[in-house]
C-alpha cells in the first residue's frame, strides 16, 4: 500500500512527530521541546513548521495526521483546555494544523491514543478490555472497554490522575484540586510531596547525611534524584517512594475496579526508569491487594516504551475510532 500517516505526540516537556507507512511502521521520527512561551496558536504552528520541513516530499501522501497530546480536551474544536502541565494550559492544535496542511487531524488525549495503539499495533490487539496508564509529567490514562473507546462528553473519560487518593486533602494538585493521584506520583509533583514529608518526618543522623535530605535542604530537591538513590538502597530515598508506591497502588485499584481491564500496560518516565522500585512494587502491591473486587489482570509496561503515544497517533490516523470521528466537529470543515 503507497501511503503515509504522520503521528504527532504533544506532552509537557517534548514532542514527538514520526512518519509511518500504511502498516504503522515508523519511518523516520524527530523530537523537539514543546514551546513554553508564546500565545495559543505556538504550538500549533510549531508542530506544523515541523512537519513541513522535515516530510515536505512525503507530504502529498499523507492520509491523514495523528494527535495524542496532555489534556484535558475540547475535542469538537481540537483545543486542549486548562492543561496542568503545558504552562500555555489553553491552546488551538487540531485545527490550525488540518488547515494548514490540507489532512485530516485526528486528535485525542494522549493516553486515549496510547490505549488505540496497543489495541491496533501492540500488545492489545487479542483483548477487549485494555487500560494504559502512564506516570510520567502527569498521571493518566486510556480505556477500551468491550472494544469500545471511551471518551466522554468533551473526551475527558480517562482523567485518572485527577481521581482522589488522599480524601485528608494534604496535595493540591496542579488542576487546583487536592488529594488527587497527580499530586502525589506525577513527576512534576513528586519533589513537592517529598518536601512535605521530610518537614513531617522525624529525622535521624544517618538520614540527614541522605543525598536526598541535603538536596532538600539546599532547595535542589527532584523526581530524578530522590528515585535514583532509592535505587542504591538509601533509606530516606525509600522510605518517601514507599510512601508514593502507597498512592500509585490505591489509583491502580481504582482503575481495576472501575474498568475490569483483561490488560494494563504502563509507560512513562517515572515507570520506564524506575522499574525495580516503581513498576515492581505497583505490582506486587496489586497481587497482594484486599481492595480489588474483580479478578486481576494481566499488568505490563508498555513494549513501545517511550514511543507508545507516538505508535497511538499513528494508530488513530490510519484507524480513526468512528465514537472519536463524531466527535470531531472541526473535521467537516476540511
Amino acid at each position: 500500500m503507497k501511503g503515509h500517516v504522520i503521528g504527532v505526540d504533544v506532552g509537557a516537556t517534548w514532542t514527538r512527530i514520526a512518519l509511518a507507512n500504511l502498516h504503522g511502521v515508523i519511518l523516520d521520527k524527530y523530537i523537539f521541546k514543546t514551546p513554553r512561551e508564546g500565545d495559543r496558536y505556538t504550538i500549533a504552528e510549531t508542530i506544523t513548521i515541523n512537519i513541513i520541513q522535515r516530510y515536505k516530499d512525503s507530504i502529498a501522501d499523507v492520509k491523514a495526521v495523528g494527535i495524542g497530546t496532555a489534556g484535558p480536551l475540547e475535542l469538537s474544536t481540537g483545543m486542549v483546555i486548562n492543561s496542568p502541565n503545558i504552562p500555555m494550559r489553553t491552546f488551538e492544535l487540531a485545527r490550525p494544523i488540518q488547515d494548514a496542511l490540507k489532512k485530516p487531524v485526528i486528535m485525542a488525549n494522549d493516553c486515549v491514543a496510547a490505549v488505540w495503539g496497543e489495541k491496533v499495533l501492540g500488545l492489545g490487539k487479542d483483548y477487549s478490555n485494555v487500560v494504559y496508564v502512564t506516570i510520567s509529567s502527569g498521571i493518566g490514562g486510556g480505556m477500551i472497554v468491550n472494544d469500545a473507546l471511551l471518551l466522554g462528553k468533551m473526551g475527558n473519560a480517562h482523567e485518572i490522575g485527577h481521581t482522589i487518593v488522599d480524601v485528608s486533602g494534604k496535595m493540591k494538585c496542579g488542576c487546583g484540586g487536592y488529594g488527587h493521584w497527580e499530586a502525589y506520583a506525577s513527576g512534576v509533583n513528586v519533589p513537592r510531596f517529598a518536601a512535605m514529608l521530610l518537614n513531617e518526618m522525624s529525622i535521624s543522623g544517618d538520614e540527614r547525611a541522605s543525598p536526598v535530605y541535603r538536596a532538600f535542604v539546599e532547595g535542589t530537591l527532584s523526581t530524578e534524584i530522590i528515585y535514583s538513590e532509592a535505587a542504591k538502597g538509601d533509606k530516606l530515598a525509600l522510605k518517601i517512594v514507599d510512601k508514593i508506591n502507597r498512592y500509585n497502588i490505591a489509583g491502580f485499584e481504582n482503575i481495576i475496579n472501575l474498568y475490569d481491564p483483561e490488560l494494563i500496560t504502563i509507560g512513562g518516565a517515572v515507570v520506564l526508569r524506575n522499574r525495580e522500585i516503581v513498576f515492581k512494587r505497583i505490582v506486587s502491591g496489586i497481587e497482594n491487594s484486599k481492595g480489588v473486587v474483580t479478578s486481576l489482570p494481566k499488568i505490563v509496561i508498555t513494549p513501545f516504551e517511550d514511543d507508545i503515544v507516538l505508535v497511538g497517533a499513528i494508530s488513530l490516523a490510519l484507524l480513526p475510532p468512528q465514537n472519536l470521528i463524531k466527535m470531531l466537529k472541526y473535521i467537516q470543515y476540511i
